[in-house]
């Protein structure tokens, strides 16, 4: 077992604190205020305004506006102080001071005691959160002082900062909660830069900038968000000007948007990955082979040319180039070998055909991806049917275990143990395939519990060449967060996709 970094020695001791240490405030100044609104088309609308049942990657899109985190995280990875700053004089022990004068959209202090009253609700059960299993072994969050507060863990988790700059670290106002009750989740007050004026579902979202917020009310008076799944219609709302921004630009229109000196296209690494989980608890994919065999008759380069037009690149694992320090630059894939494949799955007792089934969503990439898997699995020994389902029905289709080999795509952390923990632990709550390594579970508990970075990256490597040893998920890209606006707008595009709109200007 990997032993707790708190019991190292003095060398060990400065490690941890230079790896904990929080990158000082961004001098990010918003520009000077002005009545325009801004139109942006998303692919879909939000389930809830709430980020503690937020568990869909297009809420994103909007509650980074409604929402602020008690830390933040800039486009480059690092964490800096935002509604609070915090300092870890031992990695069981984080404590946190907020801002003075803040207040909530409704004008409630934010105030230590609100901040207990956040994480209290993300860590009942009662309440279902996805927040609580991101919030790893917090043990107790204790009030110290009006605007101080200390979180207290049952073991080290070196992602604890990063966690509290995304979705966990969204504080909302506790007497909102408690008066709204359950509307709350459609009439949500938090304390982003915009609040909510008005939400007609699957038609438009109305924000307005909230003048309380701590670094100076944000540039646009107004933003509407417009629910267009159809990534077409995105595109022609965009060149249209009915909308100024757009999110998941398809890989195929970027070149097309790029010759239009009306608009700004803008692409960098992303932090998720295109995955497919295998069923390894029932017939055929719980026999090592048969996986095996499907794994080597694929080639993720591929699916990257053919499906996202070269954008992107392709993936032989969980963590993106985008997260430098911990991704595995230094694996050389296997060509793809359907000879191989063929005599594997002879091996384990397949001599004809053997008859398997794809559950994608019907997105055009993600019908496109089934259909090469079709081409290259059938070349291997392999008979695949393509089997379509709406994208609501896949999460149910996932926890149901109701497939062979089913689309896992994840929309990434900032911290590779949001890519890999969850998916790839024993008790993993996105261990879709059922995936039950001892030895990965250890290498991934003992990464989130060391605090320095080499080392953690170490691990990582273990982790995955265990995973690629024993193919319970079959990797195949890590898509580009690829986005697009007028030209006249001025704004930060973020790895992870969300669209945080508190400096976005119009020129």
């Amino acid at each position: 077992m990997f032993r707790p970094i708190a019991h190292r020695g003095p060398a060990a001791a400065l490690a941890v604190a230079a790896a904990l240490a929080v990158a000082a405030p961004s001098p990010l100044v918003a520009a000077p205020a002005t009545s325009g609104s801004l139109s942006v088309g998303v692919a879909s609308d939000p389930v809830t305004l709430d980020p503690v049942g937020m568990a869909s990657f297009f809420e994103l899109a909007v509650q980074y506006n409604l929402h602020e985190p008690l830390l933040h995280l800039t486009p480059d990875l690092k964490v800096e102080p935002g509604l609070a700053s915090f300092e870890a004089p031992d990695p069981l022990t984080y404590r946190f001071t907020l801002k003075p004068d803040l207040t909530f959209q409704d004008g409630t202090p934010i105030d230590a005691a609100a901040a207990k009253a956040n994480f209290d609700r993300m860590l009942d059960p009662a309440t279902g959160s996805p927040r609580r299993s991101e919030l790893g072994p917090v043990a107790s969050v204790e009030v110290t002082g009006p605007l101080t507060f200390t979180i207290r863990l049952k073991a080290p988790y070196a992602p604890l900062p990063s966690v509290l700059a995304n979705r966990a670290g969204m504080l909302v106002s506790p007497a909102a909660v408690k008066a709204l009750g359950p509307d709350f989740a459609t009439r949500a007050v938090g304390a982003g830069p915009y609040r909510l004026v008005s939400w007609t579902k699957n038609a438009e979202l109305v924000l307005e900038r909230f003048p309380g917020y701590w670094r100076g009310p944000a540039p646009i008076e107004r933003l509407v968000f417009r629910p267009m799944a159809d990534e077409t219609v995105r595109m022609t709302n965009l060149r249209a000007g009915t909308v100024g921004l757009v999110d998941a630009v398809p890989p195929q229109a970027v070149a097309q948007l790029r010759r239009d000196p009306a608009l700004a296209v803008k692409e960098r690494d992303g932090l998720g990955f295109n995955a497919f989980s295998f069923n390894i608890a029932k017939p055929p994919f719980d026999d090592l082979r048969v996986r095996r065999a499907f794994a080597m008759a694929v080639d993720p380069a591929t699916v990257q040319k053919a499906v996202y037009f070269g954008t992107g690149v392709p993936a032989y694992g969980p963590i993106p180039p985008s997260i430098a320090w911990a991704h595995d630059g230094d694996f050389k894939p296997p060509k793809p070998d359907p000879r191989g494949a063929k005599a594997l799955l002879a091996e384990a007792g397949h001599s004809s055909p053997l008859a398997v089934t794809i559950t994608v969503t019907n997105s055009p990439a993600q019908v496109r991806t089934a259909e090469i898997l079709q081409a290259m699995a059938d070349a291997a020994g392999f008979a695949v049917r393509v089997k379509q389902v709406d994208a609501t029905s896949l999460i149910s289709v996932l926890r149901g275990h109701d497939f062979d080999l089913c689309m896992s795509p994840w929309s990434g952390r900032p911290d590779p143990d949001g890519d890999t923990y969850n998916y790839l632990t024993k008790n993993g709550p996105n261990n879709f395939a059922g995936y039950n390594s001892d030895r990965t579970t250890e290498l991934l508990e003992g990464a989130r519990a060391e605090a320095v970075p080499e080392r953690r990256a170490a691990l990582y490597h273990q982790a995955e060449a265990q995973v690629r040893a024993d193919d319970p998920m079959l990797f195949l890209t890590f898509p580009s967060t690829i986005q697009a606006s007028s030209a006249s707008l001025d704004w930060q595009q973020y790895p992870d996709g969300a669209l945080e709109l508190q400096f976005a200007h119009l020129r």
